[in-house]
């Protein structure tokens, strides 16, 4: 059978040939693409043999090379230039990261910081709280009641990681809630936030973290200087816990 030239094909003259020289033209600009661009495309995925002394971490779902980096005690730009990973925010999961000697010997209970990866988030939780003005000391305490440090944690509300962030939340900070390094920033963004919106009122903040702001200012203008009692129990619970 055979087939139907569209009217418009039939009224151009040699549309075929102008069909093919779109083609091959299209391929050279493919291909001089790739050849310019080859090399950094293939860095991303590039890594260096793990040398004797060395760790090698295996990428899983949900990991970012500085939450890698904060589990070995390391940097995040020093894992990328020791792998040749040329865009950190592209690893994948199943892709092996090396972790120079020093790194992994630390990440393993070895020499660094006392008190392993945990206590390196509760340090990087109170730099972030000094760096938004907020209280490093009730910022701890509020990670702490959490998540107790956890990168891993998930409630089951369904709240992820150290922060405890609802998938909403996180992508409205523009976090990755799996990141302890986004999340504990993001975190106490979010707590700066609360703190000016209910006048410096700290209980206020960390009941619109933990129930929302919504219910804050129901509590507020039902119940007015005795607020806390129109909170739910938990929240209540958590601001005693908090604050004490």
């Amino acid at each position: 059978m055979q087939r139907s030239v569209p009217p418009l094909v039939r009224r151009l003259p040699g549309a075929n040939a102008f069909t093919r020289h779109i083609i091959i033209l299209l391929t050279l600009v493919i291909l001089l693409l790739g050849s310019a661009l080859g090399g950094r495309l293939l860095g991303v995925f590039a890594q260096s043999p793990c040398a004797k002394g060395d760790a090698s971490y295996s990428v899983r779902f949900g990991d970012t090379l500085s939450a890698i980096a904060m589990r070995y005690r390391t940097t995040w730009q020093r894992l990328a230039t020791y792998n040749h990973i040329a865009n950190a925010n592209l690893i994948f999961p199943g892709q092996q990261v090396c972790i120079p000697g020093k790194a992994s010997r630390g990440g393993t209970g070895g020499s660094g910081s006392p008190g392993g990866p945990r206590q390196d988030f509760v340090s990087l939780a109170r730099q972030d709280a000094l760096n938004v003005g907020f209280s490093p000391n009730v910022f701890v305490r509020q990670i702490n009641q959490e998540s107790g440090f956890n990168p891993s944690a998930i409630s089951p509300a369904g709240a992820l990681g150290i922060a405890q962030f609802e998938p909403a939340t996180a992508a409205s900070l523009g976090v990755n809630p799996w990141d302890p390094v986004q999340s504990l920033q993001g975190a106490s963004r979010l707590m700066a936030s609360y703190i000016r919106q209910f006048g410096g009122d700290i209980a206020k903040a960390l009941a619109a973290y933990n129930a929302g702001p919504g219910a804050v200012q129901r509590a507020v203008m039902i119940g007015g200087t005795s607020w806390r009692a129109f909170l739910p129990a938990e929240t209540q619970n958590y601001i005693r816990v908090i604050l004490g």
